[in-house]
């Protein structure tokens, strides 16, 4: 993966400016530190910034075709390049390096617009067709790698962190209050919502086509589960297919001329990963775990050393203790570009140093299992449904049916009582303005794609659109990990493992309260018992209730002063949560309640670096 940015002039008559766009990819050098390559022409720039895995003396970019009429930039991965590229020289087509991403363009030359259907992998594309005169920007299917744009001053600006698009001159800095709103109601933003105001984020699936004429968004891809399920081939089949699926699917994202490594959380996802490489692919592969909270509920140190044991890997394990969250909060908060409710992305951001000191450049996690196997406990509470319709108000049922079309359907929150708290946290100002940037105005998801799904299939569609992409992809995982130049590779997220999962029968992935029950018996025999046994424990750190009760770290992004500079919240309410924090028996509970302090201290935290106003 690397760094991508660039401009194309829709109206703009003058030449796109080299120097802005050198300033462009210095702000995202940690993406791509192994060198940086631009290519200006009289109506398009691209920059890319390197972080070499294949061929790693001739992958520079951007890529050109035989003629020269198409120029390319690829932040990303394609995992199918192999087989792709056979097809294509097999039909002329030459290649200049050994690097997997220029089949994209020899594709395009084949297929047209229809080139991303056939790549599997995770990849932010800037294609630019000379005779077409267009530039066309594309996302992969579930949306892992980032990539931003505006129009602003005649040009389209584009790149794979927001702060690029931030130093070409006069580019507003807005704050987003549908963000913010969306934190407040979901887990996180949802695109093509961003934090910056006029700034959107091309959502996975789409790609944006970009002429003099128009600019489109166009979906090529998205998550689709069937209506009905199709004949049960029993648990044996689906157990040993997902077995074989998930080998494939891991091999491939092992592929690299650098060294790769994998964590190790103690959680069942990541130990799948692990013990499978461990069994069926090792070969002096790097380990790393964070271990928080040595001692104490949240500490996963044991199930931790189960694995390392098991896999026999090079290991390399950090502990992150309270101190270190709040010291890191304001660096974290710099590379999301995005408040948080949440503080265990601190903990991402230090493993990722910690992967940055090792000799891996990149690794394995096992994100996008949750979603797609029923692994939070949301999937349980709908085997309640019934009896959750008996105490469901008209107005919450209302809520439901806009957003996620179902008046039964609760997802997370009971939104229209939340919705009183969110009266009194935000300022005066704000309120009067709240129906007009609600996160709840307008459904985050296209309802007509989950009508008649069975409540599983769902959540899960709603989990991958409000949960997986943007969240724990985007700001706790792409960034995390790109703060220290390192790579993240998924490969629950793999397209043709997916393209199976959606098959898989409701009853073999929750079977009964067994959440993950078909992964569970897929690894059996290779993951430790304990583990598979374990019940799901979720990924946390401190919340600002222990914050409060310590003295000030650093700046008071809570103070009275900078609550009123920004006016977002009202500070009569924040001193009320504050005292309601530093109250010894106040406690969240965990994922299950909200971290409203959390979130008004990262938004000025934001405010403050980028300074955004309202």
């Amino acid at each position: 993966m690397c760094g991508i940015c660039g401009m194309f002039n829709q109206t703009s008559t003058s030449r796109p400016d080299r120097g802005v766009l050198e300033h462009m990819l210095h702000a995202i050098r940690h993406r791509g530190p192994d060198g940086t390559e631009s290519l200006v022409l009289d109506n398009v720039a691209l920059g890319f910034n390197r972080l070499s895995f294949l061929d790693l003396e001739g992958d520079r970019q951007p890529i050109r075709n035989e003629d020269g009429t198409l120029a390319m930039i690829c932040n990303g991965e394609v995992f199918n390049f192999r087989e792709l590229r056979r097809e294509l020289e097999e039909k002329g087509h030459r290649f200049r390096t050994g690097t997997d991403v220029e089949v994209i363009l020899h594709l395009y030359e084949e297929e047209g617009l229809d080139f991303p259907k056939r790549l599997n992998g995770q990849f932010a594309i800037a294609l630019y067709d000379e005779g077409e005169k267009r530039l066309v920007l594309v996302r992969d299917q579930i949306g892992i790698c980032p990539l931003f744009y505006t129009v602003h001053d005649g040009r389209v600006l584009f790149a794979s962190e927001i702060k690029a698009i931030l130093e070409y001159p006069g580019v507003p800095r807005r704050l987003n209050m549908k963000a913010v709103d969306q934190l407040m109601n979901f887990p996180g933003v949802v695109s093509p919502v961003t934090f910056f105001d006029r700034i959107r984020a091309l959502q996975g699936g789409h790609m944006l086509v970009v002429t003099a004429e128009e600019l489109r968004d166009l979906e090529y891809w998205d998550l689709r589960y069937p209506v009905e399920e199709g004949p049960d081939l029993g648990e044996e089949y689906y157990a040993q297919t997902l077995q074989e699926k998930l080998k494939e699917a891991i091999s491939r994202r092992l592929v690299a001329d650098v060294p790769i490594g994998f964590y190790i959380s103690g959680g069942l996802d990541s130990s799948v990963v692990a013990c499978y490489i461990g069994k069926f692919l090792l070969n002096s592969y790097y380990s790393f775990s964070a271990e928080i909270g040595s001692g104490g509920e949240l500490d996963e140190s044991r199930f931790q050393q189960m694995v390392k044991q098991c896999v026999g890997s090079t290991h390399y394990s950090t502990q992150v203790n309270e101190g270190e969250i709040w010291e890191n909060l304001g660096k974290v908060i710099y590379h999301a570009e995005s408040a948080v409710k949440e503080s265990y992305d601190v903990a991402a951001y230090l493993l990722s140093g910690l992967v940055r000191q090792s000799p891996a450049k990149a690794v394995l996690t096992g994100q996008g299992s949750d979603e797609f196997f029923c692994g939070y406990v949301g999937y349980m509470l709908d085997l309640f449904r019934n009896m959750q319709k008996g105490r469901m108000t008209p107005e919450e049922q209302a809520a439901n049916e806009l957003l996620w079309g179902d008046p039964y359907f609760r997802y997370e929150r009971i939104h229209p009582e939340i919705r009183k708290i969110h009266r009194q946290i935000y300022s005066d100002n704000v309120r009067g303005e709240l129906e007009a940037f609600s996160a709840w105005r307008e459904s985050p998801i296209d309802t007509g794609k989950v009508a008649g799904l069975s409540a599983q299939k769902r959540r899960s569609y709603i989990d991958y659109k409000l949960r997986l992409s943007d969240h724990l992809l985007g700001e706790h995982g792409d960034r995390m990990f790109f703060s220290h130049s390192v790579e993240g590779r998924h490969p629950f997220l793999d397209a043709e493992l997916l393209d199976f999962v959606t098959t898989i029968p409701d009853k073999y992935k929750l079977n009964g309260t067994s959440e993950k029950y078909i992964l569970k018996k897929a690894g059996e025999g290779i993951v430790p018992e304990p583990i598979l046994k374990r019940k799901k424990f979720p990924f946390q750190a401190p919340g600002m209730s222990a914050m409060v009760k310590r003295p000030s770290l650093g700046p008071d992004f809570l103070s009275d002063e900078l609550l009123r500079k920004y006016g977002v919240f009202d500070v009569e309410y924040v001193h009320q949560m504050k005292e309601a924090y530093q109250q010894e028996d106040f406690k969240l509970m965990g994922a299950y309640e909200i971290d409203y302090l959390l979130i008004v201290m990262t938004v000025t935290m934001l405010c403050e670096q980028y300074g955004l106003s309202l």
